[in-house]
């Protein structure tokens, strides 16, 4: 195990995979540049998951290809599921108990820390409510996080990472969204804990770099442009024709599908390298 999230410089893409082709193709894109990267699981692709045969492919492959690559299970809303991933040696999981009251989810967080520091699996955490794309954008002005309770939060647990609301959303956003950088300004003044960005499909390289400004700021969370290039790979395939009946290449199809998704993850990478 090798905890990824450290008070140093190295910032992280965490992009959302399903399954073991998904895995494979941002690993590629990710070696590619020779750069690690961290691989997330939501909780319902982890409920449909070969837990054990994911893990071990993930360890085996980035291996092979010269890379660390990280499991996290994100937006885990279940401790029977959390305590799970940390079982089958994923390196990192969220409990989003963010619905929840404060002190609410300060306890859940403190039983998920208990379980994981022993197994030298490093826990996210969320305060505030960072909007889904069902929501609307006015959404992302509303739910941010108080500096209070961020304050509240970090001197009742020992998490490793916070997810902290500032504006970003989950989705496809439905227009520019307002980022609190104010807050990111008063959280870093609190405490040097790793930030985490969440809802990275959509902004622009210049938000981006605003963001990785931040040295706190440790990952920015990538999921959407993940399935919107599945998306363009099979767009592309019934553009080429592999999807009729007469010729029908699944091979085709899936080098369409893999190329996107390491295409995307390699255009995400550079930034990094730009900061």
């Amino acid at each position: 195990m090798h905890p990824y999230i450290h008070h140093d410089s190295q910032q992280y893409f965490a992009f959302n995979i399903w399954s073991i082709e998904s895995a494979k193709a941002v690993m590629d894109g990710a070696a590619a540049l020779n750069s690690d990267v961290i691989l997330q699981t939501s909780m319902k692709a982890y409920e449909l998951l070969d837990k054990k045969e994911l893990r071990a492919f993930v360890s085996s492959y980035a291996d092979k290809i010269g890379i660390h690559a990280y499991l996290h299970l994100d937006h885990c809303k279940r401790l029977d599921f959390i305590k799970e991933a940390i079982h089958y040696g994923w390196d990192s999981v969220m409990i989003d108990a963010s619905d929840l009251p404060l002190n609410e989810n300060i306890r859940l967080t403190r039983i998920v820390c208990d379980n994981a520091k022993s197994r030298n699996v490093l826990v996210e955490a969320e305060v505030g409510q960072i909007a889904g794309q069902e929501d609307a954008l006015s959404v992302t002005t509303e739910g941010i996080a108080k500096i209070e309770d961020v304050e509240l939060f970090l001197e009742n647990t020992s998490i490793d990472m916070l997810a902290v609301a500032v504006g970003t959303a989950h989705g496809l956003y439905k227009g520019t969204p307002l980022l609190h950088y104010d807050l990111i300004d008063k959280v870093v003044h609190l405490s040097d804990i790793p930030l985490v960005i969440h809802g990275g499909t959509g902004l622009t390289e210049e938000t981006f770099s605003h963001l990785l400004s931040y040295r706190n700021i440790k990952k920015i969370n990538i999921s959407t442009d993940v399935k919107l290039s599945y998306r363009q790979g099979i767009e592309e395939s019934i553009d080429n024709g592999y999807l009729l009946r007469e010729g029908f290449d699944p091979l085709k199809i899936h080098k369409k599908i893999h190329d996107a998704i390491m295409d995307m993850t390699v255009t995400k990478l550079k930034i990094l390298r730009e900061e």
